[in-house]
This record gives C-alpha cells, sequence and structure tokens, in this order.
C-alpha cells in the first residue's frame, strides 16, 4: 500500500480559508452556511475532530443503514483508466457504460471499461438500489448532492471514493446536509494539497487514482451487503446523477 499522508485538521480551516474566494465557497456560503449557521458550524467542529488514519471514515448521520432510495455512491472522476482512455472522457459525470445498461443484453465490456473502478462500484450501487455519481469539481457536488439532500431530502446516506485531502472539507458537507456517510480515501495519485486539489478542481489532474487493493474489497462488501432482493435493472440520469430505473425503456 502507498504510504499516505493524514491531513491535519487545521487544513480544514485553511482550506475554507482558501475557498471563501472560490465559487465553491460563496456558493456553500449562500446555500448552506447562511440559512443554517449552527449546523454548519458543528458540521465543521464534528468534520476537525474525525480520525482519517485509516482507509474507511465515517461520517454519523440520522440514516439507520446505506441502501435502497435515498442512498447514492459517490467517486471520483480521477478513477477513470487513462491507458487505454476512458470512453467517455474524464473530466465529467459521465459514464457510457453504466449509462447505456439494458435489461437482458449482453455485450463485449470495452477494454478501458473492464479496468474501471467506476464501472464496477457502479453495477454494485445499481444491485443496492442506489444512485449513482461520478464526482467532478466541489461546486458540483455542492449542487447536486448536498444541496439536495439538505433542501429536499433526496440523499440520506452516502458511500464515497476520494482524496485523503478532501475527506474533512467533504464531511462537512455530509454533516451539513444531514447524509450518514462512508468515505473511502483513494492510496496513490491523490491529491494532497491546496494548489493540487485545485488544479484537479478544474480538471487538470493528469494521474490516475487508485484505491488500495484491501479498502477497495471492503468498499465492495460494503455495497454487496445492501444489495436489494430485486435490484433495479438499470440506471437512469437525471441532471448528473444516475439514479435506478426498475421499469422497462
Amino acid at each position: 500500500m502507498a504510504n499516505r499522508s493524514i491531513p491535519s485538521p487545521l487544513s480544514l480551516l485553511a482550506f475554507c480559508g482558501r475557498s471563501l474566494f472560490r465559487e465553491y465557497g460563496w456558493q456553500f456560503f449562500r446555500r448552506i452556511a447562511f440559512l443554517h449557521p449552527l449546523k454548519t458550524a458543528r458540521a465543521v467542529r464534528a468534520a476537525a475532530a474525525l480520525d482519517v488514519s485509516g482507509g474507511l471514515v465515517e461520517v454519523p448521520g440520522p440514516a439507520a443503514s446505506f441502501g435502497g432510495a435515498r442512498s447514492v455512491v459517490g467517486v471520483g472522476f480521477c478513477l477513470k483508466p487513462l491507458d487505454p482512455p476512458c470512453p467517455s472522457g474524464r473530466f465529467n459525470h459521465d459514464c457510457a457504460f453504466l449509462e447505456n445498461l439494458r435489461p437482458g443484453e449482453t455485450a463485449d465490456v470495452p477494454a478501458p471499461c473492464r479496468i474501471c473502478a467506476i464501472r464496477e462500484f457502479g453495477l454494485l450501487s445499481l444491485r443496492a438500489g442506489a444512485a449513482y455519481y461520478v464526482m467532478t469539481s466541489a461546486r458540483d457536488i455542492l449542487l447536486d448532492v448536498f444541496a439536495p439532500a439538505l433542501d429536499r431530502g433526496t440523499f440520506a446516506a452516502g458511500a464515497f471514493a476520494l482524496c485523503r485531502y478532501s475527506l474533512r472539507p467533504f464531511a462537512v458537507g455530509l454533516l451539513a446536509a444531514g447524509v450518514r456517510g462512508w468515505m473511502w480515501s483513494f492510496a496513490s495519485g491523490d491529491c494532497r494539497d491546496y494548489p493540487t486539489w485545485l488544479r484537479a478542481d478544474n480538471g487538470d489532474k493528469p494521474d490516475r487514482t487508485e484505491i488500495a487493493a484491501a479498502d477497495r474489497q471492503t468498499f465492495r462488501d460494503f455495497l454487496r451487503t445492501a444489495a436489494q432482493a430485486a435490484p433495479p435493472a438499470r440506471f437512469e440520469r437525471r441532471g448528473n446523477v444516475l439514479h435506478p430505473r426498475t421499469e422497462p425503456a
């Protein structure tokens, strides 16, 4: 397993301060912090206290468990393969394989998709009846996950794979939105500081991230445990998020 640098709680405050001058920061302030100041303050304090030294970080929330309606799985776009390259492109929310699933159809899996963790976790998410989201920028995550969860209760539980530098900032969003979360951190290729994170947040991410083999297995097992008795057959895309769909096309 690659050596992991563990961000300190102070890095969360530095992240928050730097983000105030960027769209994500002021959008978060306008959509969440300004309307729910006490909840946001508690979220920052709780996120700073999280132990992020392991491969899995759990974020408390009201949901009893994961799976089914109001659950979501989010994975970083940087998991997409580079050689051979992802057929959907890289810095986007797209996965042509998952978006074109059809019940009863069998087809050859394209070479890039065979090695792609996004495809693997997407299929397991579908079996769990959970929405699936390829994460790109912090702004999009705010608008696609955190704000809908807080405003409309769209999501109550989520499982996510993301870079170690993002763990505590991401946990702030989950806690403020009332989403119980399970976060797996990348072991290699991930962002370790704000300048690198900011470049990736704008689509400049030349490295492919990887999840450690043991953590990838626990992520698989977590999703398999949530599998539904009659899982949905396909996804349908609503905005940037893939939602399970059980009725025929």
